[in-house]
């Protein structure tokens, strides 16, 4: 596996993630459809995931990620920040970068990471 550079804390997680991958002309709904994967682990500002299919490194993307412990689903902007070989052989492992952005959750993301990070006693 290829050596990230890890910056924040990190929490190891499976969580759904729904990213919005558009074909042809982006604006037409049935143009859109989700690519859905899992997280290894998140961050304030961050995820990284197993997919099974290449995104372009910089693109931007609208997703959710659903947390299995509260059920919930918190919508966010993320960039592909780098794209690397799964060491399974199974896909791809991907890095996305959050945007402080309105009209997304990623205050309540913050939020939840915090709690999160705090109960496993990373914070004090």
């Amino acid at each position: 596996m290829a050596i990230f550079n890890r910056q924040e804390l990190r929490l190891d997680r499976n969580e759904t993630i729904y990213i919005e991958v558009h074909t042809a002309y982006p604006a037409s709904p049935e143009n859109t459809r989700l690519l859905i994967c899992n997280s290894l682990d998140l961050s304030a500002n961050g995820i990284r995931a197993q997919i099974d299919e290449k995104l372009p490194t910089n693109a931007i993307y609208q997703l959710a990620v659903e947390l299995h412990k509260t059920g919930e689903r918190l919508h966010l902007v993320g960039q592909v920040k780098w794209l690397s070989d799964a060491d399974d052989g199974e896909g791809f492992y991907i890095g996305l970068s959050f945007f402080e952005s309105d009209d997304t959750d990623i205050e309540r993301w913050k939020t939840y990471i915090a709690n999160e990070l705090e109960d496993k006693g990373e914070l004090s």
